[in-house]
């Protein structure tokens, strides 16, 4: 490898974002673009300075300066063209969810371990500054032993439900939950430390999307996902996860939290606080923000690349969030709760138009 990391961004949709945080990043060079749509990929490239572009994946993938990409695609092409990226030798990021299904997951893994480069999924909550901070003072042990997670992530309606494929369970795999809700449910998952899931209890249903509030006809008439999704999750360490996502629901502003409870304190991000027991009461203990130090997700990828630093957000915890959110989805189709197994491989996410109760079976 040269003395600089050259990446190259597959997708200039959301990709056009990690051109811009990594062109941030002392050590790292964007050498190469890739997309599809050959009038976005030069305005890109001519806006953000990029020396080389490709219309076709295998292009940036043969391309032997590039040591590693970012896959910012439909969920639908993350496995294959991640896959084939880690075949080429190169370093992978995966934007958020790791996959589509949980065998697409599993391809990824299993790409990872046979080449030896780094695999990471763009996880990006879990760098915020604060998060960082509260994960940090979580492993000191300060707040003791953390039992409980809750968090949520719910957008007003007319303000929230994607269109195109989002809404398209064969090309997304689900709806809010795998949308969104992968964002909190892995935050607070990784704030107590990955415990093993064991159990799932889900509830899916779109209450908002089919009456057309805040989707065009076309979207509508397409729309096969959950637009609210709610369940519990339970771990072998005895802890459990409450979570609640939306892609519309009446609420006046969209809400974004995440909050862990130990023996010993608590701890919450938007808002942040810190909440410790200092003789039987308990004392908020919040540092001040803008004193806290924070590593980009890219840069963490680029460092992790160097080997300066452990992938602190690896594949195989994307392939986890998985099985955890595949679970949720078939709980809910169910309509009971589902066991996770320790190492078990469950069946790949089913598009939600199977009938997971009343609300959505109006749309088979």
């Amino acid at each position: 490898m040269t003395s600089k990391v050259r990446l190259g961004v597959i997708g200039v949709g959301i990709g056009r974002w990690h051109v811009e945080s990594y062109q941030k990043v002392p050590g790292a060079e964007v050498l190469a673009l890739c997309d599809a749509d050959p009038v976005r990929l030069a305005a890109v490239q001519s806006q953000l300075g990029v020396r080389r572009a490709y219309e076709r994946v295998e292009q940036i993938l043969a391309d032997p300066d590039v040591d590693a990409v970012s896959v910012c695609l439909p969920n639908h092409l993350h496995s294959e063209v991640a896959v084939a990226a880690l075949e080429a030798g190169k370093h992978v990021l995966v934007e958020k969810p790791l996959a589509r299904t949980v065998a697409e997951g599993e391809a990824i893994v299993e790409a990872a371990r046979r080449s030896g480069r780094q695999a990471m999924v763009a996880m990006k909550f879990r760098f915020s500054p604060e998060a960082q901070f509260l994960k940090r003072h979580i492993q000191s042990g300060k707040l003791g032993e953390i039992f409980y997670g809750w968090n949520r992530y719910i957008r007003p309606v007319g303000k929230g439900i994607p269109g195109r494929w989002f809404c398209r369970s064969q090309f997304s795999g689900g709806g809010t939950m795998i949308d969104n809700g992968v964002h909190l449910l892995d935050i607070t998952w990784h704030l107590m430390g990955h415990p093993e899931p064991v159990e799932v209890f889900g509830s899916c249903s779109a209450r908002f999307a089919p009456r057309s509030k805040g989707l065009s006809p076309e979207d509508v008439r397409h729309f096969d996902v959950e637009d609210f999704a709610s369940g519990m999750i339970r771990f072998a360490d005895g802890a459990t996860i409450l979570l609640d996502n939306a892609w519309a629901a009446h609420v006046h502003e969209t809400q974004i939290a995440s909050w862990v409870s130990g023996t010993e304190g608590s701890g919450s991000l938007w808002p942040f606080r810190i909440v410790e027991d200092r003789d039987g009461n308990s004392s908020d203990v919040t540092p001040a923000l803008d004193k806290i130090e924070s590593e980009s997700q890219f840069a963490h990828f680029v460092h992790a690349i160097r080997g300066n630093v452990p992938n602190c957000s690896p594949v195989q915890q994307g392939l986890t969030m998985l099985r955890m959110i595949d679970a949720l989805y078939r709980s809910a189709r169910l309509g009971r709760s589902v066991s996770l197994a320790p190492g078990c491989s469950p069946a790949a996410i089913l598009g939600l138009n199977q009938g997971i109760g009343t609300p959505m079976q109006s749309l088979v």
